[in-house]
């Protein structure tokens, strides 16, 4: 049987979430249908030694590396930031967001974590450059565009483009990095690099 990746495993537990009760009691019908199987042996340490050494958003570290232009060690000490309360700032209702600090190529640029509550709109916004997303956590719905983003995906617009959001109901908040080139506009409002 072929390994699934990570983003098949979220989007797996992200349709779950969508409608918890019928998935819950279809894994429970499952689970009673399949035969008991020792795990191996090595399964146990091997998860224990992932859990000590590498944060849960760890794997997106090579990506947020190359989205912010820094190194892999400064995006994994990023992602060890999102989980931590006192980090964010809240500027909308239900809506935070973490800035940080990037390298060269996105010097001129919005830079941030955002966290929008599950089932949260994000406000229409004006993109003054190329915008790049990458999601972490949950998931979203591009109203204008009829598009859902869940974790590992990449969404990019280009300069002049608008759009609006919706964070998926019914599972985690939605947590992405946003990379906007120059910056953004909403609520009448100018949104400049930092």
């Amino acid at each position: 049987m072929p390994r699934s990746t990570d983003a098949e495993l979220d989007r797996f537990l992200s349709d779950l979430a969508e409608d918890a009760d019928a998935a819950g009691l279809g894994l429970l019908r499952l689970s009673e249908a399949l035969p008991e199987i020792a795990p191996p042996s090595e399964l146990r340490e091997r998860l224990l030694h992932d859990a000590r050494s590498e944060g849960r958003l760890a794997r997106f570290a090579d990506a947020v590396a190359d989205l912010l232009d820094i190194g892999t060690g400064k995006a994994k000490e990023l992602l060890e930031r999102i989980d931590d309360p006192s980090a964010w700032s809240l500027e909308l209702p239900g809506i935070s967001f973490l800035w940080v600090e990037g390298g060269p190529s996105v010097a001129n640029a919005v830079r941030g974590f955002v966290r929008v509550a599950a089932g949260q709109d994000f406000p229409e916004h004006e993109h003054l450059g190329d915008e790049t997303v990458l999601v972490l956590q949950g998931g979203f719905e591009d109203v204008q565009r009829g598009k859902v983003f869940r974790p590992g995906d990449v969404d990019t617009m280009p300069t002049g483009t608008s759009h609006a959001f919706r964070a998926l109901p019914n599972g985690p908040d939605l947590v992405k990095l946003a990379v906007v080139q120059t910056g953004l506009r909403a609520l009448g409002q100018e949104y400049l690099p930092r």
